[in-house]
């Protein structure tokens, strides 16, 4: 494969997520260029997209893109719409706005080298991947999408979802249970591919500039940092949110990462809003907590949920306080670092925390690594080094 044209589900200016790791993976391992195709809107507007339109909050997005957002391999390219595809003759009125894009795209496609990548349902994606019958086309499943949208565009955004795994040569699935709802709908048998995380260097066992982060013993005593990096939406669990807060008064609780709900009107006083950060701090900051959180409900959209941010919380050596949804039972019985707020009892917490990095400073006295072993193969790397064996890419 010389050329990728993927068609993202997320903006390329957006918090660090598995698209962007895909892309730097695929350019880096197999030398391809990449087409990275913005996401339009492929539902029915809501009141509370309007905040992704305020002009400073596009400003800002900017500075959250990857490092390699202007590189030469890559080729941004945004597509003419209006939020009308689920509506009888609003894909036929896209088809029209979306004419160059699309003669541009079924060119590129056309030539042997090149695969298409579909990281979510859209018109777009169910012409270019019925243009191409499916072959060398890669849909990567990442999330149960119609649940992201309701009434007439859940049905819509079903109905493309299945004509996509229908027709693409291969599948992926991020999750076991995204796995077991894909069976017998696709033309091979869909290929599990879970997320995970790049290793970090700042924990390098021995390290000069673990001194004051994870790792050392200044830290191990340090006030108590808990942190969360990621989108903010209707999956949040601001209930169990809260009953930490409460039960850790003392401890700064920091949340980073677009807000795409209304929060309570009010949190608790160690609770802080702090805004989205660019890729190129994420895991310095967090080397500066002593837990990372994934407190997200229990619904149909999460229970498909194997979430980043617990493969970058473990590997900066972090223990992981979560509510027990989608993958995070599987990742709790098999890791000792994931503490279900479930279960978690208030008292002693801050003792359980404070012993956990003061054995995280002893195993880095004896330059062994914070992160656990498992770790080791869940590379983004390992991962999409397996799935591209069942791509023929390598």
């Amino acid at each position: 494969m010389k050329r990728l044209v993927y068609l993202a589900p997320v903006p390329l200016n957006s918090p660090s997520q598995r698209p962007h790791h895909f892309v730097q993976w695929a350019h880096e391992r197999l030398g391809c260029e990449v087409w990275w195709i913005e996401p339009y809107p492929v539902r029915l507007p809501r009141i509370g997209d309007l905040r992704r339109l305020h002009p400073q909050a596009r400003r800002k997005s900017h500075d959250l893109g990857p490092v390699w957002r202007d590189a030469p391999w890559l080729h941004v390219r945004s597509a003419r719409s209006l939020p009308l595809e689920p509506l009888p003759g609003g894909a036929r009125l896209l088809g029209w706005m979306q004419r160059p894009l699309r003669a541009h795209l079924h060119a590129l496609l056309e030539q042997e080298d090149t695969w298409l990548a579909v990281g979510r349902p859209s018109g777009l994606a169910r012409v270019l991947c019925t243009g191409r019958q499916g072959q060398r086309v890669l849909y990567d499943v990442m999330d149960d999408m119609p649940q992201f949208s309701r009434g007439l565009s859940r049905r819509w955004m079903g109905r493309t979802h299945d004509a996509l795994l229908a027709q693409a040569q291969v599948v992926w699935g991020s999750s076991a249970r995204i796995i077991e709802t894909l069976a017998e709908r696709t033309r091979q048998p869909a290929a599990l591919v879970r997320n995970g995380t790049v290793l970090v260097p700042e924990l390098a066992p021995g390290a000069d500039s673990d001194r004051d982060g994870v790792g050392s013993a200044v830290h191990a005593q340090a006030p108590l940092v808990l942190g969360y990096v990621g989108t903010i939406a209707a999956w949040f669990d601001w209930q169990a949110l809260r009953q930490l807060a409460l039960a850790l008064p003392q401890a700064h609780i920091h949340l980073y990462g677009p807000l795409e709900c209304t929060p309570p009107a009010v949190l608790p006083a160690n609770v802080q809003l702090r805004g989205p950060v660019p890729h190129s701090r994420v895991f310095s900051l967090m080397r500066s907590w002593h837990a990372g959180l994934i407190p997200f409900v229990h619904n149909t959209l999460t229970q498909s949920v194997d979430p980043v941010k617990y493969y970058e919380y473990r590997a900066c050596g972090l223990p992981v306080l979560t509510t027990l949804f989608g993958e995070m039972p599987h990742h709790a019985a098999e890791d000792d670092g994931v503490w279900p707020l479930e279960t978690l009892l208030s008292e002693g917490l801050e003792e359980r925390l404070r012993n956990w990095h003061r054995q995280q400073a002893l195993l880095h006295a004896q330059c062994l690594p914070l992160a656990p072993a498992s770790l080791q193969t869940a590379t983004w790397a390992d991962r999409f080094e397996a799935g591209a064996r069942v791509c023929g890419w390598v």
